[in-house]
């Protein structure tokens, strides 16, 4: 099951937020994505437009924040290249999935978060 589908299923029971980071595979880094062509963010305005482009691309309507040009969200939680997290609405993480791409397992955040929904 797709993030965006999860989004759908839940919504109603928990915020979610896409939070764009730094570019995983740009084209100016060592492993370039040989499918997406994007340099590495110089400006917070470029990585706004990365984001915009992104969201667009793959019809996401979750909303998206921005980590800032420093990377302070990625690099505190480390979320870089890509991760899933649930967080309990008292500030505790309540699920931690690896990192990404191979720890990206949406289907056991998705059994996670309905664990907590379904304990309300």
């Amino acid at each position: 099951m797709r993030l965006e589908q999860i989004y759908q299923e839940y919504k109603d029971h928990a915020d979610f937020y896409l939070i764009y980071l730094k570019e995983a595979h740009a084209i100016d880094s060592r492993r370039p994505s040989r499918t997406v062509q994007i340099a590495q963010h110089k400006t917070f305005e470029e990585r706004q437009a990365a984001a915009a482009s992104c969201a667009e691309t793959l019809a996401f309507t979750m909303p998206i924040l921005i980590d800032d040009i420093d990377n302070t969200v990625g690099d505190a939680f480390s979320g870089h290249p890509d991760r899933l997290f649930i967080l309990h609405p008292d500030g505790t993480i309540s699920y931690r999935g690896d990192h990404g791409p191979h720890g990206f397992d949406v289907e056991e955040m998705r059994s996670a978060l309905k664990q907590l929904v379904d304990a309300e």
